[in-house]
């Protein structure tokens, strides 16, 4: 039987039994006893057909244009709202900011959450980097060469098996900065859906105030939705504050605690120059910083320290005589002797260290000819490999001394500066 035969059957019995055609179709999808009938599922395999049909059939309505158009809005807004609400994850409290907040943060996690959870959304608001005609403006991605995306990009695309060519590395960086403005479209939407949504605004609030931006910057990027406001702000960095001194202040008295210190220069200048005082603007500061033990030291591991201070160089009430002879970095050439027969190959240890990284350097950084060549570089041999781990720093309070100075001129001045910034974290 012909397809047109057996539709003119079928709109008989429909018309005999006084059955409209869109009664017939919805009962068959809204009935469970149909759910997986073999007609159900070709009409659901084939609703996109259906629906370009019915866009170009010349009797249609407005209001089917207006049906679509509501039916993927409705959709649109369920996914803004499942993405704004409180159990995705980007709420960010900043009365209640942690540092661990700042450090979950990752804008690659982000924009692969938003694609996963509204994919269409996420392709209505652009294509791929692949998509970007590259002839338009070359020399555009080529000034994006150092912005510093390279983390972003490894997180979102897979550079590592790209080919390594510039146009290559020029698409994947348009790739990033396509997901980046997305994310940035779609985190304005959220908070201005519920207003507790503001990850992305808390992180570049507390990046302004770093940066030390002008009030009336962040109030115009507050009002368009990119950052969190000036009192949300400065509650944030009180809240961080006091976290700060509260880690401090117990890594001090665990005794397990690092110190380092650096000068920095401040120019404090004047609205109205004076000659009388042109030379004290400039001031001598010291920044100093914090940092746990790692590795599994113990307060035992540390009871040399004591010993190794009576013998330091930089103390001046040391004796002569208690001073070890000093070493040189010839030294450092016998602390793993050598074995005298390396198997299988004449290469010593510093040999083969010295071979892997000019090949090393070759595939990275060489011609483009070798890249292909960086996967089959294997790591060099271990002799006393200390483990990677990643190490907590915690900034100090600056000092009002001058490091070049009274530090280096005057060694004693290393134990005044360590007990002041131990004063200064109680």
């Amino acid at each position: 039987m012909s397809m047109q035969r057996a539709v003119e059957e079928i709109t008989n019995v429909l018309e005999r039994d006084s059955i409209a055609p869109s009664q017939f179709i919805l009962s068959l999808l809204t009935s469970r006893q149909y759910n997986n009938h073999h007609i159900v599922r070709d009409l659901v395999a084939h609703s996109p057909d259906i629906l370009a049909a019915f866009l170009r059939h010349p009797s249609k309505e407005d209001t089917f244009e207006n049906s679509v158009r509501q039916l993927v809005h409705e959709q649109y807004i369920t996914n803004i709202r499942e993405m704004s609400s409180e159990r995705a994850g980007w709420h960010f409290g900043a009365s209640s900011t942690t540092t661990k907040q700042l450090e979950d943060f990752s804008i690659e996690e982000m924009a692969r959450e938003m694609e996963t959870s509204a994919p269409a959304l996420w392709n209505l608001l652009g294509g791929k980097g692949d998509d970007v005609p590259m002839s338009i403006d070359d020399s555009y991605w080529d000034q994006v060469e150092a912005i510093d995306l390279e983390g972003f990009i490894n997180g979102l695309t897979s550079e590592n098996g790209s080919t390594g060519l510039k146009a290559d590395r020029r698409e994947l960086r348009s790739a990033a900065i396509i997901s980046i403005k997305k994310v940035v479209i779609l985190s304005i939407m959220m908070q201005s859906t519920n207003h507790k949504s503001n990850a992305l605004q808390s992180i570049l609030g507390i990046f302004l105030q770093s940066m030390h931006t002008p009030q009336h910057v962040v109030d115009t990027l507050t009002r368009i939705g990119i950052s969190i406001s000036t009192d949300s702000i400065h509650s944030a960095i009180k809240s961080l504050s006091i976290e700060s001194q509260n880690t401090m202040r117990d890594l001090g008295r665990s005794l397990l605690a690092s110190y380092a210190y650096d000068n920095f220069d401040v120019d404090i200048k004047t609205h109205v120059p004076s000659a009388e005082k042109s030379n004290e603007s400039l001031k001598h500061l010291t920044s100093g910083l914090m940092f746990p033990l790692q590795h599994g030291v113990t307060i035992d591991d540390l009871k040399c320290s004591e010993e190794l201070w009576v013998k330091s160089n930089l103390n001046i009430y040391a004796r002569d005589n208690d001073l070890p002879a000093r070493k040189t970095w010839r030294d450092l050439l016998f602390i793993h002797p050598q074995p005298h027969t390396t198997p299988n190959s004449n290469l010593t240890r510093r040999d083969k260290f010295n071979s892997w990284m000019f090949l090393t350097d070759l595939c990275t950084h060489g011609p483009e000819y070798f890249h292909r060549f960086r996967s089959e570089i294997q790591e060099p041999e271990d002799v006393e490999q200390i483990p990677l781990v990643k190490t907590p720093i915690i900034a100090t309070c600056a000092m009002d001394i001058n490091n070049s100075t009274d530090v280096v001129r005057k060694p004693d001045c290393v134990l005044r500066v360590h007990k002041l910034f131990q004063l200064s974290n109680k």
